[in-house]
């Protein structure tokens, strides 16, 4: 399949195995864990960055922004393990 999210939801519906990262998955698989198969996980760190120009990280709608997706994150993270 040529789009990630087709191919995770052919995985999730279980049509097959599917190679993608937890960030596009994560949804899928919070909302569907019953259907879901068994999943192995290859953590990486890092993968993602959030970049701006220094001279404007500190202005507050960076900074809110920036907490924000932080805590989504943190919060499929949650959810991811809790699956587990």
């Amino acid at each position: 399949m040529n789009r990630a999210s087709m191919l995770i939801d052919a995985a999730v519906d279980g049509q097959g195995v599917a190679l993608a990262r937890t960030a596009l998955a994560a949804w899928d698989l919070i909302k569907r864990s019953s259907g879901a198969a068994d999943r192995c996980v290859l953590g990486m760190s890092n993968t993602y960055w959030i970049v701006c120009p220094k001279a404007t990280s500190a202005l507050p709608k960076i900074t809110t922004f920036r907490e924000w997706l932080l805590a989504e994150a943190a919060d499929d993270v949650r959810r991811l393990k809790a699956l587990h």
